[in-house]
C-alpha cells in the first residue's frame, strides 16, 4: 500500500464514521451497524498492511484524520449509550418475566 492509498483509506474511514454519526443522530441504528461493518473492513485492511513511510505532511494529515474519526466515535457512543441502557433494562425485565413463567407456569395445570 502506498502512502496515498493509506491516507485514502483513512479518509474513507473518516467519511464512514461521519455518516455513522449522522445515522445515529437520526436514530437509524440498523444503518449505523451496516456502516460499522464497512469500517471494520477498512480497519482490517490497514491492520494487515505493512508499515508505510510517510512524509511529515502526510503524518500530520493522518493524525488529523484519526482525531476526526475518534471524535465521531465518541459522539456516536454518547448517542448509543442511553439506547443500550434502555435495551439492557428491557432484556432484564424480559428475563425476569421468563423466569416467573418457568417457576409458576407449571402450577397452573
Amino acid at each position: 500500500m502506498t502512502s496515498s492509498e493509506m491516507l485514502t483509506t483513512y479518509n474513507t474511514l473518516s467519511d464512514l464514521t461521519s455518516n455513522m454519526l449522522s445515522a445515529a443522530e437520526q436514530g437509524e441504528w440498523d444503518h449505523v451497524a451496516d456502516l460499522e461493518n464497512h469500517c471494520q473492513n477498512h480497519v482490517g485492511t490497514l491492520m494487515h498492511t505493512a508499515p508505510v513511510a510517510l512524509t511529515e505532511k502526510e503524518q500530520r494529515a493522518k493524525v488529523a484524520i484519526i482525531r476526526a474519526i475518534l471524535q465521531n466515535d465518541a459522539k456516536i457512543r454518547a448517542l448509543a449509550e442511553p439506547r443500550l441502557h434502555d435495551l439492557q433494562q428491557r432484556l432484564s425485565m424480559a428475563r425476569a418475566g421468563q423466569r416467573g413463567v418457568e417457576a409458576y407456569g407449571s402450577q397452573r395445570l
